[in-house]
């Protein structure tokens, strides 16, 4: 097929073919979808998904007197990335930042330090739709009630502009959208993922969605729009290794439970919506495996921030402990079993746990302070000993390694000088024990590709051109992050772009002055 005759059609028999094999649907694929003569609901903004971002397009298209219903794949809307993450949400311009005459931010500062953290790979559409209303959209949830939050420096960013929730929850921000949602008795259905999208070609318009499952099923008209917000790919291993081969078999995978790319197919499919970035996710190097491929992770760099040091198996520093935590995890593919481990002697232990409780320092999301004690006990993963001969014993990591790194490390505090990667910051010896050791692996949770979109987060087509009345938010979006993601981006994107495409979806359009 040359490019001349190439067209929607073609690419949609391919898109089809695509998504039949790689993502089992609820009906056979197929190119052109009937639209209904009668539906059996009818809203003016139809949201898919109920995390962060599409709780937040639901509000926002309900505050601009929108009819809105929410259909959900997962089971509640505590099932979903935003309620996994450990509340940070990078924003600019909030009233927060703004009361600290000390930080001088800007959005386009911001969009600079997203596209250089991810190597230059973003889509600078996406970017600055995020960059530019980031203020706004933590400001709203501030305005509802968000839980004690305060703001903090992170490693990718240039400027303070990291809003830490205080509980290390990104619950936090869920509890405020559901109470919104009741509030304004918007419709919200769980348990029914969509499995057709109705596409008038014509008009190039969604004009509506089948969603359900096991013979239940809903044909809703969308007279305004659609705002997809189904999140990613991550959710299970299956689905994060069918996706991302590079990675199968791998470490930990975690997500909301819908996450598994069934949507952005069936707009493949259905509407011919091309996807891009797909190779990437965000892998945190600090995932501990307890049970096949799930498991927490641990906030290793409160550690490393307290004197504590990283190395491999052979007990070897293998990177500076300040490289943005996204950045570590391509390092563990060369170190013995692909794994790493954090290490700290009692007096770095004890300064970590002034600035940590412990149960956000190891576990989130679900384990107690008294289940990382017995984990500890364990000696499997997390190890606690009076020596460095038991600890090597005890962990597999070599003891000649270990006394060697300690006596290059103390030397390297004693100097100033780290002749092994350039630190200047080092303040604290390695001294005596107990020692505390913990071993992590990567840990998969945010994928960074998806739907291409316009600065406004309407959805491009197969020919690049906006589709009438589709918008995208949240993880289901592609090039946010580029090939790494940045700490508290995913968290500030998934609100920032349901906040905006809840406006957009119903005819919002920006002033000059705004």
């Amino acid at each position: 097929m040359n490019a001349q005759n190439f067209s929607r059609r073609s690419f949609l028999g391919a898109a089809a073919a695509a998504a039949a094999a790689a993502a089992p649907l609820a009906h056979a694929a197929s190119v052109k979808q009937e639209i209904p003569a009668q539906w059996d609901m009818e809203a003016d903004v139809v949201v898919l998904g109920a995390g962060g971002a599409g709780l937040m397009a639901a509000c926002q298209a309900h505050d601009r007197g929108a009819k809105v219903v929410v259909f959900n794949k997962g089971g509640s809307s505590y099932h979903t990335g935003t309620n996994l993450c450990g509340g940070l949400f990078t924003a600019c311009g909030s009233r927060m930042q703004k009361a600290d005459p000390k930080i001088k931010d800007d959005w386009k500062a911001f969009a600079d330090d997203i596209i250089a953290y991810g190597e230059h790979m973003s889509l600078k559409e996406p970017v600055y739709g995020f960059t530019k209303h980031s203020g706004e959209a933590f400001d709203w949830l501030e305005d509802h009630g968000l839980a004690a939050h305060h703001l903090e420096p992170y490693a990718g960013h240039t400027n303070v502009r990291a809003h830490r929730q205080d509980s290390f929850k990104g619950r936090d921000y869920i509890d405020v959208l559901e109470k919104e949602i009741k509030a304004r008795k918007i419709e919200v259905h769980h348990r029914m993922p969509v499995v057709k999208m109705y596409f008038d070609e014509a008009a190039n318009r969604v004009v509506g969605v089948q969603c359900g499952r096991e013979g239940n099923f809903i044909n809703c008209r969308a007279k305004m729009g659609i705002v997809m917000a189904t999140g990613g790919i991550t959710g299970t291993p299956e689905s994060l290794d069918r996706w991302v081969p590079s990675v199968a078999g791998k470490g930990v995978a975690i997500g909301g439970e819908g996450n598994d790319g069934s949507a952005m197919m069936v707009a493949v499919r259905d509407v011919g919506t091309p996807l891009s970035h797909m190779q990437y996710i965000a892998s945190y190097p600090c995932g501990i495996v307890v049970n096949g491929r799930s498991g927490p992770y641990c906030r290793w760099w409160f550690i490393t921030g307290q004197g504590g040091i990283l190395i491999n198996k052979n007990g070897a520093r293998f990177i500076t402990e300040r490289e943005g935590i996204c950045h570590v995890t391509p390092k563990l593919a060369g170190n013995p079993d692909g794994c790493h481990y954090v290490l700290a002697d009692q007096a770095t232990w004890e300064r970590t746990l002034k600035k940590i409780k412990l149960s956000a320092l190891v576990g989130l999301p679900s384990w107690s302070e008294e289940r990382v004690l017995a984990e500890f006990k364990k000696q499997e993963n997390l190890w606690k000993c009076d020596t460095l001969e038991e600890l090597s014993k005890e962990s597999g990591v070599s003891l000649e390694g270990l006394k060697k790194q300690i006596e290059i490390w103390n030397k390297a505090v004693e100097t100033k000088v780290d002749n092994q990667f350039g630190r200047t910051d080092q303040e604290w010896q390695i001294g005596a024990g107990p020692y505390y050791m913990i071993r992590m692996f990567p840990w998969n949770n945010l994928s960074c590709g998806g739907v291409r979109v316009t600065e406004e987060f309407q959805v491009l087509g197969w020919d690049m051109k906006p589709v009438n009345g589709f918008y995208a938010a949240g993880e289901t979006v592609a090039g946010v992050h580029g090939a790494f993601y940045c700490g508290g981006n995913a968290c500030g994107f998934a609100h920032t772009s349901g906040f905006m495409a809840g406006k957009y979806v119903t005819g919002f359009k920006e002033t000059k002055e705004a």
